[in-house]
């Protein structure tokens, strides 16, 4: 974590793996004098690169031969290919080579090359967006030298990974002046049938593989509508094809390994998708039946349920009617007493009981007063026994 204090071999590493994963300082290749040379009896060849602006420590492990062969000595200009390392226990920065060459051979071109890559990284093509590989080809075209080694090698894995696949190879010179025009012209050709296309040679020199370092050819994989595979040389090459294609194989045969599935494998992990998919089915439909048993036992317990639970809210609603009835008649009654009460105290007969009577005029009104009463005028007087008419005499 930054500002952390971590051990000097801990840092080292972490510096070593940002550097040998960096895709262009790990395929690389750089020009310079040939200022130190030692060739170690073991093989190895340890030397340092310099130019005007700096100087790196090399190796090239089994090299000897190499250097001797081409007659490379102190003070020669070459090129060396390979890619950054660091060797933790020192912490020593070195160009780790896989193959030398003078410059007098192959110079000038690794300077078009550059360029060509610095171009394409500057306008963003390095950056594009990269078609995938279809899951099985079905139109593969496979561009390469005729009756190449290449091509037996890719034909070989086809067969053993998948019997009788189907694909098409269009042969071309895969080095020389001629080599360009004609890889432009198969991918355009390939372009309008293939689902996918691998453009590829096995080793050799650099000036062997240099067609796929053009401009032209790179261009066509880019402009190409179908995914592209670049699968040239050994894995240690490292050409600008590699770097612009869809898909970069580090040999033809990798290619192979990488677009094209074994056939038996597949069989058997859609033989073991089918056996999952039949036990998930079988899961579903095993938990929906018992889904439709359960609704099913409860429908048919239902009715006998539902009418339990009406004679029991029936009941329920009986009890409390007839407490309502019964709490409305006790008021009732309690009412009428007291009406009863009332009226009894104020009945005229029990007034009469107590030695009273009561006069009423010929309608039955009761006289209260002799207001209005003159001679001659007939009433009645009730007594508790009975009555008895008179007259007013004055």
């Amino acid at each position: 974590m930054a500002g952390e204090a971590v051990e000097v071999g801990q840092f080292v590493a972490l510096a070593r793996r940002a550097l040998v994963n960096e895709p262009y300082l790990s395929n690389a290749a750089i020009i310079g004098e040939l200022t130190k040379l030692t060739l170690a009896r073991s093989g190895h060849s340890y030397f340092t690169l310099t130019d005007r602006n700096g100087s790196i420590d090399c190796v090239l492990f089994g090299g000897n031969n190499s250097f001797q062969s081409q007659g490379i000595k102190e003070g020669t200009k070459i090129v060396a290919l390979g890619g950054i390392d660091v060797y933790v226990k020192t912490g020593r920065m070195q160009f780790k080579a896989s193959r030398v060459q003078p410059v007098k051979s192959i110079g000038e071109l690794e300077k078009a090359r550059q360029e060509l890559i610095q171009k394409w990284r500057a306008d963003g093509t390095m950056d594009r967006p990269r078609k995938s590989a279809p899951l099985i080809p079905k139109r593969l075209h496979i561009i390469t030298g005729g009756g190449s080694a290449a091509l037996s090698d890719m034909e070989r894995l086809i067969s053993d990974r998948w019997p009788n696949f189907s694909y098409t190879v269009i042969p071309v010179l895969v080095q020389g002046n001629e080599s360009p025009g004609q890889i432009v012209q198969a991918i355009k050709i390939a372009e309008k049938n293939a689902d996918l296309i691998i453009v590829g040679r096995g080793g050799g020199s650099p000036e062997d593989l240099w067609s796929f370092n053009l401009e032209s050819v790179c261009q066509a994989m880019i402009d190409c509508s179908v995914p592209v595979v670049s699968a040239v040389g050994h894995e240690s090459d490292f050409l600008v094809s590699d770097m612009i294609a869809d898909i970069r194989a580090s040999t033809p045969s990798n290619a192979i390994e990488r677009v094209i599935p074994i056939k038996e494998d597949l069989v058997g992990l859609i033989a073991q998708t089918s056996d999952r998919l039949d036990f998930a089915i079988d899961r579903l439909f095993t938990r929906h039946n018992d889904k439709i048993s359960n609704l099913i036992f409860r429908l048919s317990s239902a009715p006998m349920k539902g009418i339990a639970n009406a004679k029991l809210r029936h009941s329920q609603l009986s009890n409390k009617v007839h407490s309502a009835i019964d709490r409305r008649l006790l008021q009732e009654k309690s009412r009428l007493n007291a009406l009863q009460s009332i009226l009894s105290s104020t009945n005229p007969s029990k007034v009469l009981e107590r030695g009273y009577s009561m006069a009423i005029d010929e309608q039955g009104t009761p006289v209260t007063s002799i207001v209005g009463l003159k001679q001659g005028d007939l009433l009645t007087v009730v007594l508790q026994d009975g009555q008895v008419d008179t007259e007013v005499k004055e």
